[in-house]
């Protein structure tokens, strides 16, 4: 291969690293967007879930401290809330950035 065939692959491979880095930057941003905006539906729902059970709790004729359904309901709304701020706070850039570049190690 003469020099000047060398420089043409040369800038041929490197054109085609710049469009894969490009499309990893468009993936990971629309992973941390379904992820953020996940966190918030759930956190949303477990909300809601106490938004419930605070307004049975206001209503004389149910007893909800020996209600299975509002205790049930009770532990979804934190797990949902759990999981949601999770991932809430995993999807912010400085802190997935941090985890991306630590993730090869393992």
């Amino acid at each position: 291969m003469t020099e000047a065939e060398i420089k043409n692959e040369l800038q041929n491979l490197q054109f085609q690293l710049v469009l894969l880095q490009e499309e990893h930057a468009k993936t990971r941003f629309g992973w941390l967007y379904w992820m953020r905006n996940t966190g918030f539906l759930l956190l949303v729902l477990g909300i809601s879930m106490f938004f419930g059970i605070w307004k049975a709790a206001l209503n004389p004729h149910v007893n909800i401290e020996t209600n299975p359904l509002v205790a049930s309901l009770g532990l979804m709304g934190i797990f949902l809330c759990g999981f949601g701020l999770w991932l809430v706070a995993f999807s912010l850039r400085p802190l997935a950035e941090r985890l991306m570049k630590t993730a090869p190690r393992w």
